[in-house]
């Protein structure tokens, strides 16, 4: 199951990583954002992601409705989700693709704080 944790976090990590390029792509225009390839390898990627996080839920016997932490993620997720393609494909102005860009990263960052704390507040839980 280790070997599957650590798939898991590197899809994890190369997601975020090819999210921020195709960010910077994007505030910069750039006709690379428009190659066929950067259009389907993050499809790949996260199918991998969601594949082995669904391994470990299933191997690990935590799942979503029964583990706080683990609804959390899967919350912040569907929220990551939504500003990534507003920041990518469906935001109107760049003033707009680049705050849903921005909150995207905050969101994404939450989800690690939740998946290293393993508690549904992630990182803020230490502030008060």
């Amino acid at each position: 199951m280790l070997v599957i944790k650590y798939m898991h976090m590197t899809f994890a990590i190369v997601t975020v990583v090819g999210f921020v390029v195709r960010g910077v792509w994007m505030i910069r225009n750039s006709p690379r954002l428009q190659k066929r390839w950067v259009k389907i390898v993050p499809h790949i990627n996260d199918t991998l992601l969601l594949v082995t996080a669904i391994v470990l839920a299933v191997g690990v016997g935590q799942y979503p409705v029964s583990h706080d932490w683990l609804t959390v993620k899967v919350v912040a997720l569907l929220i990551y989700i939504f500003l990534g393609t507003v920041a990518l494909k469906r935001g109107r102005t760049m003033a707009m693709r680049v705050s849903a860009w921005i909150g995207a990263l905050a969101t994404v960052l939450f989800i690690f704080s939740v998946a290293f704390t393993r508690t549904p507040a992630g990182v803020f839980a230490y502030l008060g």
